[in-house]
């Protein structure tokens, strides 16, 4: 009798299980569905859900993304990034090392002009930009500081323009000689890594890089350097090159030289009226100057009260990407919307969110929506741009935004948002590849819809009218507006 109740038993949990065993498939199965479903309309990756990798892990490469087709990384497999450390880089030589000061390459018989980086990666374009319209206004050769790393990054390095863009297409269309810091200025192993110590350490005193550095005259421009205080980003090109800049008043002012309003020429941060804050005023100043090196401790901020296109067209609309930066921005494209293998069109947004709420904090509520414009008006301005072409092209968004309801809407609404974490975008391009690659995609789109107070936008801007003649949109800042939910 018990051997009977014994097998009653058995046979009451092997049916529980089995039935355990088929739902459970069942609901995987389902899920798969789900998940593919997603992976092949509108994806979403968001930035806090990932989990760590599994043992040998390696992130896809796009030079194989349309063929075989690249495997897209789920958040289940993706890997996080690996916490920083304190420093221990193996060319750091011990604090009573003997180490060679660090050199210059300078020729003789060329006169130099070069410049303090300012912010971020935009920002530093444009003031590379403005250094090189001065230069061919005094007729030097320019030096180019590398990108630097700011607070938005989490490296303590430094990256050359010209692994981006093509600096021989450049002086070939417009005469100006240029040459790089990192050639200037060579720097060895050992010395590198004293100067990215030193900017590790910040004002800390260090005496190894004390015994090194040399002091360098630095013009002061636009009050940088007397009035206008140091960012990181100087402070970090001048430590990791190993300089200490010296700063001195510019030469006083051509009385024949124009005077403008600040305000009217957008110049309204700075009321000195002896600081050097345009253009015409720094060229009469320095034309006379005998210096080998004339060193700017500022451009970005320079005013050309003409307006933006003097300097833009003489210099910014050559400066082209090279074609290793715009190949790889196509592979990324196409990966995320195949439709775009036949003919390359599609919608470009640049939706700027991160610090930028930073430059609203002072604004009302009106003009805060240019800062911050919702979702919904981006939508308005696709249907606008689809309307005007007559074609549903695929939008590609690019974004720094890390809110999970912005991805979530996004992917409702079929946009294919750029997430670089999920490609080797860095390791094929360095540290600053990823931003490189987004301004890439937004120069060449059909339609560029862009974030109206972002400078990286107005970049972009510029070279749509110049490489294209193609406008852009901007998406309206009034009262918010969201998409309807979904039925």
């Amino acid at each position: 009798m018990s051997g009977l109740r014994t097998r009653k038993y058995v046979t009451l949990v092997a049916m529980l299980f089995a039935s355990w065993s088929i739902v459970h498939i069942t609901v995987n199965l389902r899920r798969q569905d789900a998940s593919h479903h997603n992976d092949m309309s509108s994806p979403s990756y968001p930035h806090h859900s990932l989990s760590p990798a599994p043992t040998g892990y390696r992130k896809p490469s796009l030079d194989h993304a349309l063929s075989p087709p690249l495997r897209q990384v789920s958040p289940s497999n993706h890997p996080q990034k690996p916490a920083q450390t304190k420093d221990k880089d193996p060319d750091l030589p011990p604090p009573d090392a003997h180490v060679l000061p660090p050199i210059t390459t300078l020729k003789p018989s060329h006169k130099y002009l070069s410049y303090m980086t300012y912010a971020g990666l935009t920002n530093q374009f444009m003031a590379l930009e403005n250094a090189a319209y001065i230069a061919t206004r005094l007729n030097r050769t320019l030096i180019v500081p590398p990108i630097i790393t700011n607070s938005h990054d989490r490296h303590n390095s430094n990256q050359r323009w010209s692994e981006f863009f093509d600096f021989d297409r450049f002086t070939e269309a417009t005469g100006i000689r240029v040459v790089e810091w990192n050639d200037m200025r060579p720097l060895t192993d050992q010395q590198a890594a004293i100067g990215k110590h030193q900017a590790r350490l910040g004002t800390r005193s260090y005496p190894l890089w004390n015994s090194l550095a040399e002091n360098l005259t630095c013009q002061v421009i636009y009050g940088f350097g007397d009035s206008e205080r140091l960012h990181t980003t100087e402070n970090t090109f001048a430590r990791q090159f190993l300089f200490k800049p010296v700063f001195v008043r510019p030469p006083h002012r051509d009385p024949k030289t124009p005077v403008f309003d600040r305000i009217s020429i957008g110049a309204k941060d700075n009321t000195n009226m002896e600081d050097v804050v345009t253009f015409e005023d720094l060229v009469d100043r320095y034309s006379k100057n005998t210096d080998q090196l004339l060193f700017f401790s500022h451009t970005f901020k320079l005013k050309d009260p003409r307006g933006r296109g003097g300097s833009w067209d003489v210099i910014g609309r050559h400066l082209h990407f090279l074609p290793k930066v715009t190949d790889f921005a196509t592979k990324l494209i196409q990966h995320r919307a195949p439709e775009t293998i036949k003919d390359g069109r599609y919608i470009a947004i640049h939706l700027r969110r991160g610090d930028i709420w930073q430059k609203c904090r002072d604004l009302s509520e009106e003009e805060m929506m240019a800062c911050i414009t919702p979702l919904g008006h981006y939508a308005e301005a696709v249907d606008k741009a689809r309307e005007s072409i007559g074609e549903h092209l695929p939008v590609i968004v690019t974004t720094d935004s890390q809110d999970e309801k912005d991805h979530v809407t996004m992917a409702r609404m079929g946009w294919k948002r750029l997430n670089h974490d999920m490609y080797t975008t860095e390791q094929e391009l360095g540290i600053f590849g990823a931003a490189m690659v987004d301004a890439s995609i937004l120069a060449h789109a059909e339609v560029m819809i862009g974030t109206y107070v972002s400078s990286m936008s107005r970049v972009a801007a510029w070279r749509q009218r110049s490489w294209h003649k193609r406008p852009v949109m901007y998406p309206r800042t009034s009262p918010s507006w969201t998409p309807a939910p979904e039925q």
